[in-house]
């Protein structure tokens, strides 16, 4: 079996194994997933958008109701795992890290760089379920992480649900691009907080006399 197929085939099992889910709960759970996938909980967004995407192409759904759906629950979870990071763990990452200049470097950092990794962290998993939690722990400055959910919501939202729409049985087209990524994108989630962890909680080299 290609790589290609393989991937088809398992997206499409995924998709069958929901199937019940969205026939019980409807489009709220495509909300509650997308919703909660914004402050670390992993749930199935993706590939609810997907099947409920496909659905409206076969007109059981309609496609606008869908991405609304999906783009507001997507947001509003952002917004929500932002004010987690920035209200929550931001006081305990500070109380917790004894180099407070290398915090500060590091928040310095993720403020000038961080939309572009907000942008790139929407389409991988592992990065954007935590993203925006690092964002606010981070001190990431409000408008900056506000213009970069917004662009990436919408991005994602329109690459997987109107892409998967207008597709409908070629939807394998995109996801021949970007799922092969996944299990490099969970591997570098882990190597990316195991190095932040080193740099803020390893102890500083003692200068020699």
């Amino acid at each position: 079996m290609s790589l290609e197929t393989s991937i088809v085939s398992t997206l499409t099992a995924d998709i069958a194994r929901l199937q019940p889910v969205l026939d019980h709960y409807g489009l709220w759970a495509l909300f509650v997933a997308c919703l909660v996938e914004g402050f670390g909980i992993p749930l199935p967004g993706q590939t609810l958008l997907i099947a409920c995407a496909l659905l409206a192409a076969s007109g059981k759904l309609d496609i606008v109701t869908v991405l609304l759906v999906a783009w507001t629950a997507t947001q509003l979870g952002d917004i929500i795992g932002y004010a987690i990071g920035r209200y929550g763990l931001q006081r305990t990452l500070t109380s917790a890290v004894k180099q407070g200049e290398r915090l500060a470097r590091l928040e310095r950092l993720f403020d000038r760089w961080g939309m572009g990794l907000l942008l790139i962290a929407r389409f991988l998993d592992g990065l954007r379920q935590t993203s925006n939690l690092a964002a606010g722990a981070l001190r990431m400055s409000w408008w900056r992480f506000l213009v970069a959910t917004l662009a990436g919501t919408s991005l994602w939202v329109g690459v997987y649900g109107l892409g998967a729409f207008y597709l409908d049985r070629d939807f394998h087209k995109i996801v021949d691009v970007i799922e092969p990524l996944r299990p490099f994108a969970l591997i570098a989630t882990a190597v990316f907080f195991a190095a932040l962890a080193l740099y803020l909680f390893g102890r500083r080299k003692r200068p020699v006399n």
